[in-house]
């Protein structure tokens, strides 16, 4: 057990392992190869002595700081909880940082000295994703656009948004929907052109035999306020017959706080519409009616952004990967 007051060391644990010091930081870094006796014995004494690495002294042997940066547009993503705990095992700490326009955010994320960058947000261009990984901090993209050319530590992890966006519409049409919204994320850049999302909505609509009718996206996507008052009109400006029967929102947030709004306009769901979210969160369940939304597996997810995140931080070739993604019907549709 850890005494009162003394400062257990990497000695300490070696000591009480039977091991050598750096057989411990072997285990602890999983730089080499250890045999599963030794190895249980090391994690034995770590949680016997309650030892806690010295993260700065190690940031200053290995020229790192052990810690990864996480840039959201939306900080609600609650399985995001897995890829944090997937870094901590491993001995990282995970910023959450709120994404900011402008070269000086990007100077910030520099100056950081943050060993990796996992990007969810689109709204940065490729020159400034570029600049982050020039400066030796390896970036994975959660990548819901094109971008031009992307430096090679630049890879990306992330479900299959196109995929999603089209299994949802083809749905929706399916069941005889011809008048569909299209919210997306809050503060995702709609300005920014070959958006995954708004390609895989007017692509999936046209290959139903439906026209694309830009007028029912909402490009404003800087607040729920601006999201709501797009739907109203939407729903109240025109005639009956040209009236919207269906929303695809961006994520599960979005379409809960879309789902709210409309019960204070008097309108039942799915009857007056029908509502479609992204990602399968807890929400999902929650909400009623229980909302229709797209899943992937966030253990999947989790596991190949924490493996290719290490791998680009050692220099080792990564490619691009994607999750594959299914459409969970509920009653919300």
């Amino acid at each position: 057990m850890k005494q009162l007051g003394k400062k257990i060391t990497r000695n300490d644990v070696a000591k009480l392992a039977g091991v050598s010091p750096a057989l411990v930081s072997y285990v602890m870094n999983q730089t080499k190869p250890v045999s599963e006796e030794k190895t249980l014995a090391v994690k034995r004494a770590i949680e016997e002595l309650q030892y806690r690495p010295n993260l700065h002294a190690r940031g200053l042997k290995t020229n790192r700081s052990m810690q990864i940066a996480f840039v959201c547009d939306n900080l609600r993503n609650d399985w995001l909880e897995i890829a944090e705990k997937g870094f901590f095992d491993k001995g990282y700490f995970v910023s959450h940082c709120y994404s900011r326009d402008g070269d000086d955010f990007i100077q910030m994320l520099i100056e950081g000295r943050f060993d990796g960058v996992f990007m969810l947000s689109n709204r940065y261009t490729a020159k400034q994703l570029n600049e982050i990984a020039g400066a030796g901090i390896p970036i994975v993209l959660y990548k819901t656009r094109d971008y031009s050319f992307l430096e090679p530590n630049i890879v990306t992890v992330a479900p299959d948004i196109y995929g999603s966006i089209t299994k949802t519409v083809r749905y929706l049409t399916a069941r005889g929907h011809r008048r569909i919204i299209f919210a997306p994320p809050l503060r995702y850049n709609m300005n920014l052109a070959k958006g995954y999302r708004e390609r895989a909505y007017r692509e999936a609509l046209e290959a139903s035999g439906i026209p694309y009718d830009e007028e029912l996206v909402c490009r404003d996507t800087s607040s729920m306020e601006a999201i709501c008052s797009r739907i109203f009109d939407l729903v109240y400006g025109g005639s009956v017959k040209e009236r919207p029967t269906a929303i695809v929102a961006g994520d599960d947030y979005v379409a809960g706080r879309v789902m709210g709004y409309l019960k204070k306009l008097g309108m039942e769901i799915p009857r007056d519409m029908a509502v479609t979210g992204m990602d399968n969160t807890y929400l999902a369940e929650m909400l009623s009616p229980q909302l229709t939304s797209v899943n992937f597996s966030k253990e999947e997810f989790s596991a190949r952004l924490v493996d290719t995140m290490l791998r680009l931080i050692r220099e080792e070739p990564v490619e691009d990967e994607l999750i594959a993604v299914s459409l969970m019907v509920r009653e919300s549709t």
